[in-house]
């Protein structure tokens, strides 16, 4: 009992000197240190002061390598020039600033507890930091803002260009709500950075009927339609609907039915011999003149297990082509398949052999043309409407 009580209180003294924040220190993650040695002297320093001991120690050491971390990170990223790699600078200088004050706060917030001296070299560092946090905002937004600008210029004649404005347009609003003229400058970007898709009715085929063709088209519209846009910077279009005439259709998608099996039917089947676990009499013989004894013997049959399968099948092709150049952008085929699967068993010999087992009876209602088709037809229809969502989803 003695060894496992002192067992107990050695974890819990190993225990609260981690939870002094030891480990982060030594792996110089110092802002991780610095919440953890908070965290430490806010609790009961209990049995055990060492956790609370280190704690004192490791916030404050923790807490000067964080701070002059993030200030020499802060003085290089505020230097660096302008330079189309480092153009957006003062956004990691805002991060910065974000960690100081993160820090600051954890620190402070252990102070009150257990460590009066905390605040005395606590006063020697700021409190807070929302001054400079709303100052690089400015620039963060100024910076977002200039780039815009350039890419709103080639709008007209470039997509991605306009694309590029609209995100940095919005992204200066997110730093500066209001800022400038951003918010309206992005709404007249916008228009010039959709993609304009157009789908095409269904290319005539061979594989089915005009009908069957027409209802396949009108499921798979019906189904974009009904879905959202697949992107804020992508509009796709049915034929019916109309494109506004002051900008240009950038893509067509071509669909068509290339490979329709309607009804594949086979049928196998395969037999086993099976034996019975027990023996029976078969027989009797002799073993001299006056005796006789039963032949007791295994008994055997012959089970064959018959298997009906019908497959059906449905493929479209789909491509887009560039409405400027005629090339293809992509492709890709999409296919749906039904199998039905029914089995069967007969058997042959002797009954003792299935040892009571009951024969597999047969399914009596296979699916019909029309019902494999039909099902099939509105798996694809959903099919061709999602992948397109996916097609364009990044666009």
């Amino acid at each position: 009992m003695v060894r496992l009580l002192l067992s107990i209180c050695l974890l819990a003294g190993w225990l609260a000197a981690c939870s002094s924040g030891q480990t982060a220190f030594r792996q110089g993650n110092y802002d991780l240190a610095v919440q953890r040695a908070a965290f430490r002297l806010q609790q009961a320093k209990g049995p055990f002061k060492r956790g609370h001991r280190l704690a004192h120690i490791i916030i404050r050491e923790a807490f000067m390598r964080a701070y002059n971390q993030h200030q020499t990170a802060i003085r290089q990223l505020s230097a660096a020039p302008p330079d189309p790699a480092n153009r957006f600078r003062w956004e990691p200088v805002f991060q910065r600033y974000t960690q100081l004050q993160l820090l600051t706060d954890n620190a402070r917030s252990g102070s009150p507890h257990q460590c009066d001296s905390c605040t005395a070299w606590l006063a020697t560092y700021p409190a807070s930091y929302a001054v400079q946090q709303n100052d690089v905002r400015q620039l963060a937004a100024a910076d977002r803002y200039q780039a815009a600008e350039e890419a709103f210029m080639d709008r007209i004649q470039n997509r991605l260009a306009a694309k590029e404005a609209y995100q940095n347009y919005k992204k200066a609003t997110g730093w500066v709500p209001g800022y400038r003229q951003a918010q309206d400058k992005a709404a007249q970007a916008l228009p010039f950075a959709i993609l304009r898709v157009v789908v095409d009715p269904i290319g005539p085929t061979r594989e089915i009927d005009a009908s069957d063709n027409r209802e396949l088209e009108q499921l798979i519209f019906r189904n974009i339609e009904r879905n959202p846009t697949p992107s804020t910077f992508v509009r796709l279009y049915l034929p019916q609907q109309a494109v506004d005439t002051d900008f240009n259709v950038h893509q067509v998608v071509q669909m068509k039915v290339t490979d329709y099996s309607p009804f594949n039917e086979t049928l196998s089947s395969s037999s086993t011999k099976i034996y019975s676990n027990q023996t029976y009499k078969v027989g009797e013989k002799k073993i001299n003149d006056s005796t006789k004894v039963d032949i007791m013997e295994k008994v055997s049959g012959t089970l064959t297990t018959h298997r009906r399968e019908i497959k059906a099948g449905l493929d479209l092709r789909m491509r887009a082509l560039n409405t400027f150049t005629d090339k293809v952008v992509w492709e890709e085929t999409v296919w749906v398949t039904r199998n039905w699967v029914t089995e069967w068993e007969t058997f042959s010999g002797d009954d003792r052999a299935l040892n009571g087992n009951s024969l597999k009876t047969a399914d009596l209602h296979p699916p019909s043309r029309w019902h494999l088709y039909s099902s099939m037809r509105d798996e694809l229809a959903d099919d061709v409407a999602r992948r397109l969502r996916l097609r364009y989803a990044k666009d």
